[in-house]
Parts: structure tokens; C-alpha cells; sequence
């Protein structure tokens, strides 16, 4: 192994101690194996999908629809410094800066081979799933999941990248849509805010919806004045004809009905959110106007490359989504305050 520093062998880190309760608690650190390295962290951004442990009891998160153990560490959005390897480790180096892809695959079958490790055929590994998050002082990761980031993306701007932010970014690629043509995103949350950020960068008009009036007022306090209040929305007084593609990140049933019906013909609907339950009539909603309905989940490793690349070639200006940077200590706070609905993104720093 090689190493500048020997790893500690207990971290801070933090922990759903009860249901919308968390605490900081002394983790173990092992050793990396084969193929790992151990990050020093520097950011791990809080998802909406903590939120849905955040809200459980010990027993019901054993019981979720993905189940986990209280005693994993949460936050999937990781970046950090590569502080040792283990074994074979090549790439990333000791000193690197990196966002990590926070499904890791088996590397061997045909969907890890094209770098869709969410897709694994032997079953993934998820941080903060079924092993460690980012949410404490150091953390084993596995080398082939680490992206580097250049030294023009942040690092909380690089936690935001290991998932909600490249999630856009492909969102926006699978929708299709061209330079100038309009995309309607539903939900101004971090992921609907991070399609705004994109859609700027790619020269395409983007028009918000959200039915909070604290979103939408972070939304226009960004400089994105085209977000309108969901309820009662008006495509035809705001996009005459209907939008060339529709984001749905809301992952609700208002939000993915609002979707198909403002798409034009032509068009393309990308529903990205999480959520249950939706009725879709095929003939007058798809097929009377030739619209495309596509599903996305995550992103490959390559695209994930791609989107932290162009991030810093294009100056993809997703800093300012990023709200609140607050310490481990302050990190059961951190945790209420998101759940209590702040706007923005809320990252956990050691910087």
C-alpha cells in the first residue's frame, strides 16, 4: 500500500440515531483493500433521499423499499482528497482531487463494462446504502468510482456532481433538446435549479415551475426569472405551441401530468424524480402527438466524467445553488433545517 499518512482507525462521522434524529458518533475505518483508496473528506451534499431515512425509524428503515442499517454512515454525494491507496491502485493518486459515483458495480459484467454501474448486473454497492457514506471525517472508497475534478470545480460543487447535478446534466441530454428551443422544468429544488444552471450554459430558453414561493424566489435571486407558480400554469401565455422538452424532477403525479400536457408535438417528456403513482392515457397524451417518454435514473461513470468536465469548461455557474456549507458538528441542524424545507443544496464541509 501506499500512503502519506497512515489512516485513522475511528472517524467522526454521522448517523440517524432515531427517526429525525441525528447524532455524531465515532465510526470504525478500515484499511483499504484491494482496488480502494481512503478519502480525506472535504463535502458530502444532502440528497432528498436522506430525507426519506431521515423520516424513518430504525426498524422501518431496515424494512424500506431499499433497506439499510442505521449503522451505515449517510450522504452519497462524495468528494474529497485522496489521502492512500491500497493495492493496485493506480488512479486515482494520493493528492488527487475527486467526486466519487456512488454506485459501484462489479466492474466485470456488461452493464459495469459501459460504465453503468447502477445498472450491475451481480446487484451494486451504494454509499450510504449497503456501505459507508460520506458524512464523516474519512472514507474507504473504491478507486474505479472516483472522478477527478479539476481545480476550477469546488469541492461542494463536486459533491454536487456525484449526483444531482450530472443527473440534470443527462436529464438535458436525453430530452434531446437543441440550442434554442425551450425546456420546461417542474421542480426548482437543487436538481431543477441545476437543469436552469445547464440549460443556460447550452444556450436553450428554460422555463421553471415550482408551487413554492420560497423556491421560486431562490429561483429569480439566481438570476432565473422565467419559474412560474405551479398551480394554474399556462404554457400557451408563457411558450405559445407547447415546450420542446419537459424535466419533470418532482416526481409526483401534479408534477409528471403538467409534464405531458405542456410538451408540444415532437416533443420530449424526461421524468427524473422519485415518486409513486401515475395514470397515462397513450393515445391523446404519446402517440396523437408523437411525444417521447423517457425514464432516467443516475448516470454512468463516463458521463459523470463528461459533466464535471464541461462543468468547468462552460463555467456552469452551480455554486450559487449551494446554500449552506456547515461542519460535521453542525451536521444534526443541517440535517433538520433540510428537512424543515430549506431552499438550495446543503452540504456537510471540512473546509
Amino acid at each position: 500500500m501506499t500512503t502519506t499518512t497512515a489512516p485513522a482507525t475511528t472517524v467522526r462521522a454521522l448517523r440517524f440515531a432515531a427517526k429525525e434524529k441525528v447524532a455524531v458518533v465515532d465510526a470504525p475505518l478500515p484499511e483499504p483493500g484491494p482496488g480502494e483508496l481512503v478519502l480525506d473528506m472535504k463535502a458530502a451534499g444532502l440528497c432528498g433521499s436522506d430525507l426519506h431515512y431521515f423520516h424513518m425509524t430504525h426498524e422501518e428503515m431496515r424494512h424500506a423499499t431499499q433497506p439499510r442499517s442505521p449503522e451505515m454512515t449517510p450522504g452519497h454525494e462524495i468528494a474529497g482528497v485522496v489521502k492512500a491507496v491500497g493495492p493496485g491502485v493506480s488512479h486515482p493518486r494520493v493528492g488527487d482531487r475527486v467526486a466519487v459515483q456512488h454506485y459501484s458495480g462489479c466492474g466485470q459484467c456488461e452493464s459495469c463494462r459501459r460504465g453503468w454501474d447502477v445498472h450491475c448486473e451481480r446487484g451494486a454497492r451504494v454509499y450510504s446504502l449497503n456501505r459507508p457514506g460520506g458524512c464523516q471525517d474519512e472514507l474507504v472508497v473504491t478507486a474505479k468510482d472516483c472522478v477527478v475534478l479539476p481545480d476550477e470545480v469546488s469541492f461542494p460543487v463536486g459533491a454536487f456532481l456525484a449526483c444531482g447535478a450530472t443527473t440534470a446534466y443527462q436529464a438535458l441530454l436525453r430530452s434531446e433538446v437543441r440550442p434554442g428551443e425551450t425546456v420546461v422544468v417542474i421542480g426548482v429544488g437543487p436538481v431543477g435549479l441545476a437543469v436552469l444552471a445547464w440549460a443556460k450554459a447550452f444556450g436553450l430558453r428554460a422555463v421553471g415551475t415550482d408551487p413554492s414561493p420560497e423556491r421560486r424566489a431562490f429561483a429569480e435571486s439566481l438570476g432565473y426569472s422565467d419559474v412560474h407558480d405551479s398551480a394554474g400554469f399556462d404554457i400557451q401565455a408563457v411558450v405559445p405551441g407547447g415546450a420542446n422538452a419537459v424535466i419533470d424532477t418532482s416526481g409526483n403525479v401534479h408534477g409528471r401530468r403538467t409534464a405531458v400536457e405542456v410538451v408540444k408535438t415532437w416533443g420530449t417528456v424526461v421524468f427524473v424524480g422519485l415518486g409513486p403513482d401515475f395514470t397515462i392515457d397513450p393515445v391523446p397524451d404519446l402517440i396523437m402527438r408523437q411525444v417521447t417518454l423517457r425514464g432516467m435514473f443516475v448516470f454512468s461513470v463516463p458521463l459523470m466524467m463528461e459533466a464535471v468536465a464541461e462543468a468547468g469548461r462552460l463555467g456552469v455557474d452551480l455554486a450559487p445553488i449551494i446554500t449552506s456549507v456547515s461542519s460535521i458538528e453542525e451536521g444534526p441542524d443541517a440535517f433538520a433545517d433540510f428537512a424543515a424545507g430549506s431552499v438550495g443544496k446543503s452540504v456537510i464541509g471540512w473546509e
